[in-house]
């Protein structure tokens, strides 16, 4: 790909507006899954699994993704399942770390909202930092809004046959405000979080243990990870995340199908949580796991530098020239070398290249 094409298809990162100042510093993370939410306007959606999260300048938008099936694809299909809003807020990515990444919408000089976006998680969470109203709005239209429970939960069905459970802390009131609208009878501090219960492509068999499973885990809300790796035999390396939490309780997050065939549950403080529907997403049906600490182990192959069998004479003399090609494209002299990170990148594994095969 030529150096005009790639300016051509580059994306800005808006580093001064949606960059906290103690991140400014630091360099940003490329192909990570969040990205989306520094590039451009910063508004366009990123895959937490099971949902999708868009990050607007009023509003927080959460979808649940529903498939369109190809024959030769599979896609995720948007829609605005449920927006927070969010008047008068700028809203900045203020934290990260391997499976979630913090953002903050501001009232000025003020954190007014905070949004854990971590992957895996059963909820969707916002945290009222500042009292304010709570206002809630979907793109669908409210059959039955579940106000029963009176601790700051609804059980709200939507026409498009999916069931959502809403839960407040500090026992908020809620009540339905409009077809497609809930709100908070007033100004509210804390937690929302909100959860799918099932839907026609995530279906559940008993919706009410489907609910109090989740009612159980609406005090853990997830805020991020630590991913560690370390060594636990010869070729065997041992996995681990521990879920960093606000609150009290086994947080409940979801399991994509590869991690689903190595967690080790023989911890009891980590284990399946059936009741709740195994969601659909791209790459599989999700299952859910309540635990604080997820581990599992894997096979490591054994891998050098040096190729795994000897070069014959008649590969030694290819070799040479593809090595003479390789040497005549690079220059002993730095102001020639390619001035962009992805080019410049190629000529320096070229240069290690051709150091290994002269080692070897």
């Amino acid at each position: 790909m030529g150096a005009s094409r790639v300016a051509a298809n580059s994306q800005s990162v808006s580093a001064n507006r949606l960059l906290h100042d103690s991140l400014k510093p630091k360099a940003v993370p490329t192909s990570v899954w969040w990205q989306n939410l520094v590039l451009a306007a910063g508004d366009q959606p990123v895959v937490t699994s099971p949902y999708m999260v868009r990050c607007l300048e009023d509003a927080v938008s959460v979808c649940a993704p529903t498939p369109l099936v190809h024959e030769k694809y599979v896609a995720s299909v948007w829609h605005d399942d449920w927006k927070v809003h969010l008047a008068d807020c700028q809203h900045q990515v203020v934290a990260y770390d391997p499976v979630s990444v913090t953002v903050v919408y501001f009232a000025g000089e003020q954190a007014a909202v905070t949004m854990p976006l971590v992957r895996g998680s059963a909820f969707t969470t916002a945290v009222f930092d500042l009292p304010r109203q709570l206002r809630l709005s979907t793109t669908h239209a409210i059959l039955k809004a579940d106000l029963s429970f009176g601790d700051g939960t609804a059980v709200v069905y939507l026409n498009n046959g999916s069931v959502w459970l809403i839960c407040c802390e500090n026992n908020a009131c809620l009540q339905q405000s409009g077809v497609s609208e809930l709100e908070s009878c007033g100004n509210i501090c804390g937690a929302v979080r909100l959860a799918l219960v099932s839907s026609s492509c995530s279906p559940v068999d008993d919706e009410k243990a489907a609910v109090e499973a989740l009612l159980i885990a609406r005090d853990a809300v997830p805020v991020g990870g630590l991913v560690g790796i370390a060594s636990c035999a010869e070729n065997t390396a041992l996995f681990t995340i521990n879920w960093r939490v606000r609150g009290t309780g086994l947080p409940l997050m979801y399991a994509l199908p590869h991690h689903q065939m190595c967690l080790q549950m023989s911890d009891p403080e980590c284990f399946w949580a059936d009741s709740v529907a195994a969601q659909w997403s791209s790459r599989g049906r999700m299952r859910a796991v309540a635990g604080l600490q997820w581990r599992w182990s894997e096979d490591m192959e054994p891998v050098g530098f040096a190729g795994p069998t000897p070069l014959s004479d008649e590969h030694k003399d290819n070799l040479r020239k593809l090595v003479a090609v390789d040497v005549q494209s690079l220059n002993d002299n730095a102001k020639n070398l390619p001035q962009d990170p992805y080019f410049f990148g190629k000529a320096v594994a070229r240069a290690m290249r051709i150091a290994l095969i002269a080692d070897e």
